[in-house]
């Protein structure tokens, strides 16, 4: 059977409400100006020249609501948006969002990563998996520490673990479905792609990742972001 008009549409879950306390600035970090422009500008941008994005979902901080529609309004082509309250957590906040889609599949992003593209975006939209995104190479060593005694407990292999990235692309019942079961489970992820594997069974499918694709945590990522901005000029 063939797919419908709105089969081919997309939602995009943006989180969008937290404050970036580790920052240290006075104001949440996703308004802080990079080349002129806030940082959650960037994704805006790049998702609204994908046509397949028909709407936006996302959250703001407490207070800020208004602030984010200005955004909003300036950045995002147009495209119909939705504010959703923001969870206590990270997965409480997906699980908001997801819940308001309307389209039979979404992509997950946060502000905080300013280096998304529109390449990004279209590689998942594009791919023929349901579940599926990015996860880039570990370079560097690693380890676990025995947490008592603050000493190497033992080696992590890098090869056998991936930095797991955003953006991501699910089927919207699929994803539904594993909050609904983890939330019964009481059981806490930090990304839904290994929760989607875990609470359903589903097979998560991955595509490379790109090292400048940061979230932007400290005052360091602001500098990166700032000359990687300089040279690949993402606006």
């Amino acid at each position: 059977m063939s797919l419908s008009y709105s089969d081919h549409k997309i939602s995009l879950l943006l989180l969008n409400g937290g404050v970036g306390s580790r920052l240290a600035l006075d104001i949440p970090k996703q308004f802080h100006e990079v080349n002129g422009h806030p940082i959650m500008a960037y994704t805006l941008i790049a998702a609204s020249k994908i046509e397949a994005i028909s709407e936006i979902v996302l959250n703001a901080p407490e207070g800020h609501e208004a602030r984010t529609r200005e955004i909003l309004d300036h950045y995002a082509g147009g495209k119909p948006a939705t504010l959703v309250e923001a969870g206590r957590s990270r997965q409480q906040s997906v699980h908001r969002l997801v819940k308001v889609a309307t389209n039979p599949r979404v992509l997950i992003h946060e502000t905080a990563r300013p280096m998304v593209t529109q390449a990004m975006f279209q590689a998942l939209i594009d791919h023929e998996a349901d579940n599926v995104g990015y996860f880039d190479d570990i370079h560097f060593s690693m380890c676990r520490m025995d947490q008592k005694t603050q000493t190497v407990s033992k080696n992590v292999r890098r090869e056998k673990v991936f930095n797991i990235q955003l953006p991501q692309k699910f089927d919207r019942l699929t994803l539904a479905a594993a909050h609904k079961t983890a939330l019964k489970k009481g059981v806490t992820f930090t990304e839904d792609a290994v929760m989607v594997h875990k609470m359903t069974d589903a097979k998560v499918h991955a595509l490379p990742g790109d090292p400048r694709n940061i979230k932007v945590t400290t005052q360091n990522d602001l500098i990166t972001i700032l000359q990687l901005n300089q040279t690949d000029r993402i606006l």
